[in-house]
């Protein structure tokens, strides 16, 4: 006899006065069977089912409704991520309790390990929900995140290669966290390379991606002309460059010594409407710095200035360099004055080695005491 057959069986021979117990809201209360991956769903209606006593009918309810499909409250699935987060032996607990969970709730176990930097449980919280098929976009984009410079270069690869779901895998989210993971670790040129791939596989990029990406070329042989190329892609995809796009390219364009190329794009940000920031003037200064022209630099410190953007230590800095590259050795006098009275002199001490070569006397006092002029 099938389960359904024995299931009326026991219904059919129930008692009419146990229903009559209850509240009529109770009583048309309905009971949802959800649909899993081997079964079909089904619903079970109090108003259609003839009354029994309470063990009876609960009976029949454990023997053929398994209660993993019923769907589980919010404050026991809270209950169960707490314990997980809080357990001594992480596995047993993931056992436990982790069947009962969605993928959101893993996700938020999987950010709460993230955010401590137990990189140890967010590994095996990661491996457990890869095998149980509990996963989703925003797993991966976490998970790389928070692995940061501990997900090696062929780790970062092969875990991307690995996902055997497409839309996963061309997601742009989840492609932009391996890319990032791989440019924060000094991998630019591999993350080029995966960045091919990506895009044979069907990523469309976005602004981030490329942003990403130019972020690397600092570092990169060739990495100006490698930055005009995804430059000029993101164009012609019908993109257009944002304030962080813009500032990647300065720095690219500063870090290889193209000056004009600099000031160019930086002029060109400005006609579009962006409002230049710290981090892009000192992008274009460094461009300055490397090409010694403090003529130029001075009219950019005006310019922010007037601007009502406040100097940091890193833009003083940035000044300095120019001005001793540039053997403008009164300027540089006059301006560690104004360090040393904004309190940055000691800051600095990473150009003393060129100011005692060149002009020792320049140095104040305050600035070269034996502790820390020892350590070069």
């Amino acid at each position: 006899m099938g389960a359904c057959s024995v299931f009326q069986s026991i219904i059919a021979q129930s008692s009419p006065s146990f229903f009559s117990s209850f509240p009529a809201s109770n009583r048309n209360r309905r009971i949802h069977k959800f649909r899993s991956s081997t079964s079909v769903a089904t619903k079970i209606s109090t108003n259609s089912i003839p009354c029994t006593k309470l063990g009876e009918f609960q009976n029949v309810l454990t023997d053929y409704v398994s209660p993993n499909q019923f769907p589980v409250s919010r404050s026991d699935r809270q209950s169960a991520i707490l314990q997980i987060q809080e357990s001594s032996d992480l596995g047993s607990a993931l056992a436990r309790h982790g069947k009962m969970l969605k993928v959101q709730d893993m996700n938020v176990i999987l950010r709460y390990f993230g955010k401590l930097s137990r990189r140890q449980e967010l590994y095996q919280v990661f491996d457990w929900m890869q095998q149980n098929q509990k996963i989703n976009v925003a797993s991966y984009s976490s998970y790389v995140k928070f692995m940061g410079k501990s997900l090696s270069c062929v780790e970062a690869a092969e875990m991307y290669r690995s996902i055997k779901d497409r839309s996963t895998k061309i997601n742009v989210s989840v492609c932009n966290a391996f890319l990032s993971s791989l440019i924060k670790n000094g991998k630019s040129e591999s993350g080029l390379i995966l960045f091919t791939q990506m895009k044979r596989d069907g990523l469309v990029p976005d602004v981030v991606t490329y942003s990403t990406l130019l972020a690397g070329c600092s570092k990169v042989k060739d990495g100006y002309y490698k930055a005009l190329e995804l430059i000029q892609e993101l164009m012609s995809n019908g993109l257009q460059m944002d304030s962080v796009t813009y500032g990647s390219f300065l720095s690219v364009c500063a870090s290889h010594r193209e000056c004009n190329e600099a000031a160019k794009y930086f002029q060109k940000m400005k006609d579009e409407g962006h409002s230049p920031n710290v981090y892009h003037y000192s992008s274009l200064l460094n461009a300055y710095s490397a090409d010694r022209n403090y003529e130029k630099a001075e009219a950019l410190i005006e310019e922010m200035k007037s601007a009502g953007l406040v100097l940091n230590k890193v833009l003083y800095t940035t000044l300095l360099k120019v001005y001793v590259k540039g053997g403008l050795f009164e300027k540089s006098k006059e301006l560690l004055k104004e360090l040393e009275a904004l309190g940055y002199a000691k800051d600095e001490l990473p150009l003393l080695p060129i100011l005692v070569e060149t002009q020792p006397w320049l140095l104040l006092p305050s600035i070269i005491d034996s502790t820390d002029y020892k350590n070069f």
